[in-house]
This record gives structure tokens, sequence and C-alpha cells, in this order.
């Protein structure tokens, strides 16, 4: 009797476990974050109502495919794109999706589960960041920065909404060119630095040299009016000089024709060539010798006369 009682006993403790068992195998639970379908392992069967938060009873041994109800963040850093020019770009892009919980059950049959749906939806912002590079070149990329949020945004929307997402915020953090272009936008700024404080100098340059024209021109004015005043001074120096030589010579031919004339002292030309050779040796600052043919004559006067007399 007590072998029977006990064999009852552990007959009802093992279909009590096997309740329990079956109960607890047949109640999940979802976060206030999550959502789900309820997926019959045994049955290979998807449910498609989704479940939201809290304790949920279904078929033994299923469980829930779960997706986030809330937005999740994608970000990507030093995402390399080529722009319209075939400039290399690097990209700091964030931006928040969700799901859409009305294609929940045919994104689960596309994708399996949330890991396979969340690499699909990076690829396609991978994609997305490079359609939108190639329509910017390198000066729109610093200029429209707003521009191209907006067009990546736009394609973005597009693309996702054909995998059932809804795109939220999206920021683009950071826009990165190559270093080289880098260097030779600073070069070129500078450049136009340069090039600006030349222009607002070149006035003050222009009339530094317009004054060191004048000045120049002046100096040569006035070296030109002197040399033509030392010019003339010479000029009247000799003219002067000219004259008072000619008047000299005038004075001398006057005194050497009355020395010549009959009217005068009548030298004969031997007695007159004899009268300049006393004048020169008479006006000599240095001794003078004169070898003379013997027997010489030294006058031409007082003979002449005393004979002619």
């Amino acid at each position: 009797m007590e072998k029977k009682y006990c064999l009852i006993l552990v007959g009802v403790a093992a279909v009590l476990i096997l309740i329990i068992s079956l109960v607890a195998s047949s109640l999940k639970k979802l976060s206030s974050t999550e959502v789900g379908l309820q997926y019959d392992k045994i049955q290979k069967d998807l449910d498609g109502k989704v479940y939201t938060e809290g304790l949920h009873l279904g078929p033994v041994g299923y469980e829930f495919i779960k997706f986030p109800n809330i937005y999740t963040t994608m970000t990507f850093h030093k995402l390399q794109c080529l722009n319209s020019d075939g400039v290399r770009i690097n990209l700091d892009v964030t931006y928040q999706y969700r799901v859409q919980m009305t294609n929940l059950k045919k994104i689960v049959m596309d994708f399996k589960d949330f890991d396979g749906y969340k690499r699909v939806l990076h690829n396609v912002g991978v994609a997305s960041l490079h359609e939108s590079c190639s329509y910017f070149d390198t000066v729109q990329f610093q200029a429209n920065r707003g521009d191209f949020q907006d067009k990546l945004e736009a394609i973005l929307i597009e693309r996702y909404e054909d995998v059932g997402c809804e795109v939220g915020s999206l920021q683009v953090n950071n826009i990165q060119r190559p270093k080289e272009y880098e260097s030779a936008i600073r070069r070129k700024e500078r450049a136009k630095g340069d090039i600006k404080v030349a222009e607002e100098e070149r006035p003050k340059i222009v009339t530094e040299a317009n004054t060191t024209l004048r000045e120049a021109i002046s100096e040569a004015q006035i070296i030109v009016d002197k040399a033509m005043s030392d010019s003339r001074v010479l000029a009247s120096k000799a003219e002067a000089e000219a004259e008072a030589i000619l008047e000299q010579y005038k004075k001398e031919s006057e005194a050497y024709s009355s020395i010549l004339d009959q009217s005068g002292l009548a030298f004969t030309p031997e007695a007159f060539i004899s009268y300049l050779g006393v004048r020169v040796i008479a006006d000599a600052k240095n001794p003078v010798y004169i070898g003379m043919q013997s027997p010489a004559k030294t006058s031409y006067l007082s003979d002449d006369k005393g004979t002619n007399g």
C-alpha cells in the first residue's frame, strides 16, 4: 500500500514538474525597449503579430525574435569616399534608425534577426554615403556642408524605406579632406593674404616710387641747370680770355707795325728779328745761351744810322 502511494506521489510530482516546465517554456518576457515576433521552433512557424513589453504565453518551446522599438544609433568614423573631383574624403556621420513595426514579419523572413538586419542597414548606409559624396566637389564640401547633409539624409530615407526602416536625426560631425589638399588650401589662403597685403600696400609703394622719381627728376634738372650755368660761365670766360689775347695780339701787331713803319722806328726786317730775339731772351725765366757766328752783328740801329748819316 505504501509502495503504491509512493508511486502515485512520484507520478503527481513528475506531472507537476512537467506542467511547470511546459508553462515556463511557454512564457517569454519582452522589455520596454523591445518588440518581438513569436517563433514556434517545433512547428517552424512565425507568428506575424508584433508583441510589446510584458510577459507573453505562446506555444511550447517558442522564442521571441526581438527588435529594438526605439531609435538605434548608426555611426561611421572616417569612412572614405570619392567626391566628384575624385578626391578622397573622410566622413564622420551619425544617425538614428528604427524598424517599421508593420514590416517586421517581412524583415524577419528576409534577414532572419536583428543582427542580420543591422548588417544590411550598415551596408545600405555605406552605399548612401558613397552616393552622396559623388554629388559634391571639394569646394562644395567646404562651402555647402548643410547641402551635403540634406542630400545624404534624403538618400538614406529613400534607401532605408526599401528595407522597412525609418531614419531619425542625422549629423555630419566631420568632413576631412586629404592632408595634401589641406596643405594646398593653406598655401592658397596664405597667397591670397599676401596678394591682399600687396594690393593694400600698392598705393603707398606707387606714391613712394613717384616721389623718388620726382626727386630724381628735380636732382637731374638741378644738375643740368648747374652744368648749363657752368658752361655759360666757362664760355664767357673763354670768350673774355680770347678777346684779351686777341686784343694783346692786336696791340702787339700795332706796336710791331709802328716799329717797321717808316713813320715810326723804321726797323729793317733784320733789325726787327733781332728785336724779337732780345724780347724772347728778356722774357725767358731761365738763362738762355745762344751760339752766334763771328763776326756777329749785334745792332742794327746806330751803325746804320751813322753810316747813312
